[in-house]
């Protein structure tokens, strides 16, 4: 990573394990998608000030931290998405799918983990990549069938191999391993 990341964005003094805390929650926002230096030193700054009205004794301020950038994230995809008779959990990994399959973060930094109104062209984005997933799965007593390759289809793939790489032929052949 570069220089920039293992420092922390959030201009809070130093103390406790709170820079520990700005930096996850930063690189949180980065494995989201979140690239925008501004978006991303706001966001940290605002979750770490969140987080930090929170704090309690005994509880790890990185701990904290993810708790609130959690929260937050639960509490802005709620109005965006549509309501499922699921856990929480699972209501944010449908979400946390829906920003990754649509780029949400990338494509409006602006409007990610804001308040307020967002474009009709987000929402739209968000809810049909939600929509998009794959179908439960219902499984099966029935024996999958095997079906081998006939050893015509099998030496001409490996004819094809070794003319395209001379690595894959020196290990595959073994007139060229043996040194003959």
């Amino acid at each position: 990573m570069n220089d920039r990341s293992t420092k922390t964005s959030c201009s809070a003094p130093a103390a406790d394990g709170w820079p520990a805390a700005a930096v996850r929650v930063e690189r949180y926002l980065r494995a989201h998608g979140l690239t925008s230096p501004r978006q991303l030193q706001r966001l940290t700054a605002e979750i770490i000030g969140v987080a930090r009205a929170r704090a309690r004794p005994g509880v790890e301020p990185v701990t904290l931290a993810m708790q609130t950038m959690e929260a937050g994230l639960t509490a802005w995809l709620a109005p965006l998405l549509p309501a499922r008779p699921v856990k929480a959990s699972r209501q944010l990994a449908h979400g946390r799918a829906a920003l990754a399959m649509g780029e949400v973060p990338a494509r409006w930094p602006e409007y990610f983990l804001r308040g307020g109104a967002v474009p009709a062209e987000l929402q739209r984005v968000l809810r049909d990549a939600d929509q998009a997933r794959a179908p439960e799965i219902r499984f099966s007593n029935m024996a999958p069938r095997t079906q081998l390759a006939s050893s015509r289809t099998s030496a001409a793939t490996k004819w094809q191999l070794s003319a395209r790489w001379p690595f894959v032929r020196i290990v595959t052949d073994p007139a060229v391993a043996n040194g003959s």
